[in-house]
């Protein structure tokens, strides 16, 4: 048997890089492309369909193999009638804490396909996908994926959703269903043209001659390019030098505009999703931009920075002899710290600010003075951060997958972790081998306890005598990089520097505040 790829499929291996290559084909009868949110739990394939349909590596690069940022992207594909369309695609995270980042992006959309594992079934963020999808009123395809696994029943995922209101075809019901294996491929060519299909039937329209607007789906703070927003195009064109604005507050003008790929591009059509530099002022998450003022009979809901601001988020304060866990939090986009904020313990902490960008010495005073952790989540720590944590005794914490942040938050204020510890183990590795990489050495090693992690400071240790800390720059399993090696596996690891590691060698992962 034939594997299908990509390629065979008809997808395009790039989007188009420019909005002039856009317009020479016509996204689709109706004016535009679709917007297709894709929903479901966690670890069900949401991420891989799209790597398969993308010919794109991400759930491979997402920490903890998890999505943890909304990401919009739009595909080139030849239909079975050998006609050119664009579908845009927004990819959602499935972990409990980032329910409102699907909820925005199945209301910017036209269609969602709702995936579900057929080895796994029904989840809990299954059912929340499916309220989501019905109180955006859009129309929903379930896609049933890991058909390739062995022993699923996919009658009874059929039957499971019955008992929560979505009836799908042949099971009482019109809602479309489709049977994929996101990792195979298998079903992929006939989901999107379904896709198409419902997209033609809806008649989508998005005059690029119109006045322009703009769904913001994700914000962030670049060390190098300043304030960026990821905006997707409703109506009108976006191009450099367009103005913005949120409501009737000026934001900006457009100095370049980047695809998912980070290709610059002159401009994007109704349908497109881009990156947006050029912000004096960060956009909120979920809000619509325009390019001409709109008065607003209220301002917009600011985006939480500082502690006055999470009050929505964190309950009020308990008894006042009562010790409470303060904290700094930085967060590298809107969409993270939104999670964050919402997912943290409702009692027993206090948040002194919250805002986005790399921990820096200004955070290490502000903490100091407020006798606050700082807790980083997807963030670099700036130069002498360290020196300064030290100096001050101000506790910092850092992390990339958001559940690790969050268990151990609770930990600390269910008393069962002390936080001012100065060193969390995180997990050990016995060095078994060494094996020559360009000019360096890779580290051969079993993980006996914990997991290790890319990113990961490490204490090379011989015979309880200390050799050297590094940090962990790659890991590899045969030819593939990997995030993260869980007990009992087996890895190759690179470190950011030489140690003067062999062979039964131990690996000590550890962090730091």
């Amino acid at each position: 048997m034939v594997k299908k790829t990509a390629t065979s499929l008809g997808v395009s291996s790039r989007p188009p890089a420019s909005g002039k290559a856009q317009a020479l084909r016509p996204a689709s009868p109706a004016g535009r492309p679709p917007v297709v949110a894709v929903l479901g739990h966690v670890d069900h394939g949401k991420t891989t369909l799209l790597d398969y349909i993308r010919k794109a590596n991400v759930a491979s690069r997402e920490h903890g193999g998890i999505t943890q940022h909304i990401g919009a992207y739009q595909i080139s594909y030849k239909t079975k009638n050998k006609e050119d369309r664009f579908i845009t695609f927004i990819d959602t995270p499935g972990h409990v804490a980032f329910s409102k980042i699907r909820s925005r992006g199945a209301s910017a959309a036209d269609i969602a396909i709702l995936v579900v594992a057929a080895n796994d079934g029904v989840k809990p963020q299954t059912i929340e996908s499916i309220s989501q999808i019905q109180s955006a009123g859009i129309p929903m395809i379930v896609a049933i994926n890991k058909i390739d696994l062995p022993g699923v029943i996919v009658d009874k995922v059929k039957s499971d959703l019955a008992k929560h209101g979505v009836q799908v075809e042949g099971f009482g019901g019109d809602v479309p269903c489709v049977l994929v294996s996101a990792k195979e491929g298998k079903g992929v060519a006939d989901l999107l043209e379904l896709i198409l299909l419902i997209a033609d039937m809806k008649e989508l329209t998005g005059d690029p001659l119109g006045a322009f607007s703009a769904v913001v789906i994700e914000a962030k703070v670049d060390k190098f390019r300043g304030q960026v927003a990821t905006v997707l195009v409703k109506s009108g064109t976006i191009g450099v030098g367009t103005l913005l604005f949120e409501g009737d507050k000026a934001l900006g003008r457009v100095r370049a505009l980047f695809d998912e790929s980070g290709a610059k591009v002159e401009k994007a059509l109704p349908g497109k999703p881009v990156e947006v530099l050029g912000f004096s002022f960060l956009p909120s998450i979920g809000v619509m931009i325009t390019s001409a003022s709109v008065e607003t009979a209220s301002a917009p809901a600011a985006q939480p920075k500082e502690a006055a601001n999470v009050t929505d988020f964190l309950a009020a304060m308990t008894a006042a002899d009562k010790k409470r866990l303060k904290l700094l939090i930085k967060a590298d986009t809107s969409g993270s710290l939104e999670a964050v904020l919402e997912a943290l313990p409702q009692s027993d902490i206090d948040v002194v600010s919250a805002s986005l960008g790399e921990i820096t010495e200004a955070d290490i005073l502000e903490a100091r003075a407020s006798g606050a952790v700082v807790v980083g989540f997807n963030v670099k720590v700036g130069p002498g951060v360290e020196k300064l944590a030290t100096h001050e005794k101000v506790i910092y914490r850092t992390y990339s997958i958001i559940y690790e942040l969050l268990d151990e938050m609770k930990d600390v204020v269910t008393g069962m972790e002390e936080l001012l510890v100065r060193e969390r183990i995180l997990g050990n590795g016995q060095i078994i081998a060494e094996f020559p990489y360009e000019k360096d050495r890779i580290a051969g090693t079993k993980v006996l306890s914990g997991r290790l992690a890319k990113g990961d400071m490490v204490r090379v240790m011989r015979a309880e005598v200390e050799i050297g800390i590094a940090r962990i720059k790659s890991i590899r399993q045969g030819k593939n990089e990997i995030t993260k090696v869980e007990v009992g596996g087996e890895c190759g690891v690179l470190l950011d520097k030489k140690v003067d590691f062999t062979p039964q060698d131990d690996i000590i992962a550890f962090t730091t505040g």
